[in-house]
């Protein structure tokens, strides 16, 4: 897959089976899914291994290539293992692990190569086995094409060329339904906006979009074949794999087939919440011709990025959302359409596939005749730990963008990375089965709640943005209680 080629169905999916999957009893739920990303995908998956009927509309044309590089936590590794084994075995095909060093804006090192020190790397399989899971990145496109591969080989319908301009749904009629750019209208038991930043669910499900914050940055973004970069013989000197094939992640990281490259930079405005607008290398450029002592080499990295290969991601920030449930409970928002992330959180992907397992997972203990309460629980078991990465993310921002909070520490500059080990080391399944009694008692009854997937001794409060850029420009610390690590 090149760049910004679309994906044949045919050619370019890998073989990935299930011949190992426990498959439930069928359930009677029919679920509509819109958006073929990761979230979309993967409950559409989780949909069908809990009995669920369940179809895919997207409104591109085709697969798309669009995207660099995300994290995946160990903890959707290790559910891959239990419940999806030929996925997981595709997934660490596809895997780019990597040591990471630190560098100054002017290419200095800081500290390592080292290996990323997020969770702890023995997860727990359900048959109790011991399995060592290592730090998952992966190339967007790669990670969607193997889950699409999963979904086809399961038979699940995936039409492409749907643009949704409506959503709805009939409490009387117990139904749920979009309606298509052609007048078309598609009905099921539930449907799933898991098309992203802008889902015309929003209407329905809040009234109208979340407002949206500006964090006055921006990111140039962007991944492609490492042989355009390591053709200039600088390049290739400056950036070797480590030990001949261990890559190590910089500031400007490449890898064995893909090189990526991010920068984050004052907005000017022009920067969108979009994969598929692009920016010329010149703009780039401008920037770094500003930046003293700006490594010549990294210049010329900038350079070799194919043209039309740039994307410039608006950093948007958004309170979080409570509610991602239609008033009838027939239409549930998952992913970025109910939960947006910085790039600083490491996170988005994974919420987005834990969302899905939690989702499917409700509707099969709710059965046909509770979907709405089901959702609804759904809701509620995620809310307060999305609400705690995303806060977990803005911390990390902070601390690789402010230089009140960028000072180094013992163990190196305190803009390393950081994910606690309560967002890796959880079982979203799990968690749902043995909590959802417990919801269910707590919205029918008022019977008090306390998360138990959140930071450990750590008592959820909302929170705004404008609160938390408050306490930044007062030059508060960002403290909250409880373990974060």
């Amino acid at each position: 897959m090149s760049l910004h080629q679309a994906i044949d169905l045919n050619r370019d999916l890998p073989g990935v089976s299930a011949t190992q999957v426990n498959f439930h009893p069928p359930t009677g739920i029919s679920c509509l899914v819109v958006g073929a990303g990761v979230g979309g995908l993967m409950t559409a998956l989780e949909c069908r291994r809990k009995g669920h009927s369940v179809r895919v509309v997207e409104r591109s044309p085709a697969p798309s290539t669009a995207g660099d590089f995300f994290s995946i936590g160990r903890n959707i590794i290790a559910h891959f293992y239990n419940h999806w084994p030929d996925l997981a075995a595709e997934c660490e095909r596809i895997n780019y692990p990597s040591l990471v060093a630190y560098h100054t804006i002017t290419g200095e090192r800081v500290s390592g190569p080292e290996a990323l020190r997020i969770g702890e790397p023995s997860m727990t399989l359900n048959d109790g086995s011991q399995k060592i899971i290592p730090f998952h990145r992966h190339h967007r496109p790669k990670f969607v094409a193997a889950l699409l591969a999963q979904v086809k080989h399961l038979g699940i319908d995936v039409a492409f060329g749907a643009k949704v301009t409506d959503y709805f749904e009939d409490s009387d009629r117990q139904k749920a339904g979009i309606v298509l750019h052609n007048g078309e209208r598609i009905e099921a038991d539930v449907v799933v906006a898991a098309d992203g930043i802008g889902t015309k669910s929003n209407k329905l499900v809040n009234g109208g979009d979340t407002r949206a914050y500006s964090s006055g940055m921006s990111i140039f973004r962007t991944s492609f074949p490492v042989e355009l970069a390591l053709s200039d013989p600088e390049i290739r000197d400056r950036w070797p794999l480590l030990d001949g094939d261990v890559p190590c992640l910089e500031i400007w990281g490449g890898y064995s087939d893909i090189i990526c490259w991010l920068m984050t930079h004052k907005s000017d405005g022009k920067g969108i919440e979009s994969w598929n607008q692009t920016v010329d290398v010149s703009r780039v450029l401008q920037i770094t011709s500003k930046i003293p002592g700006f490594p010549e080499v990294a210049e010329r990295l900038i350079k070799t990025t194919p043209k039309n290969g740039i994307v410039d991601w608006d950093i948007m920030w958004r309170d979080p959302r409570e509610n991602w449930v239609s008033p009838a409970g027939r239409v549930v928002q998952v992913g970025d359409s109910a939960h947006t992330f910085l790039p600083s959180s490491g996170s988005g992907a994974t919420q987005a596939l834990e969302d899905a397992i939690s989702l499917a997972t409700c509707l099969e203990i709710g059965g046909k005749s509770n979907v709405p309460i089901a959702t609804k629980i759904h809701n509620k078991l995620r809310f307060e730990r999305v609400s705690c990465v995303q806060l977990s993310g803005f911390m990390n921002h902070q601390k690789q963008s402010n230089p009140v909070y960028a000072a180094d520490s013992e163990d190196g500059p305190s803009f390393k990375v950081s994910l606690g080990n309560w967002m890796v080391m959880y079982n979203s399944e799990k968690y749902t089965y043995v909590h959802y009694g417990e919801v269910l008692n707590h919205l029918l009854s008022g019977r008090p709640f306390k998360a138990q997937n959140i930071p450990p001794g750590y008592t959820y409060k909302p929170w705004t943005i404008k609160e938390l850029m408050a306490k930044v420009e007062r030059g508060e610390q960002l403290r909250f209680g409880g373990d974060w690590s």
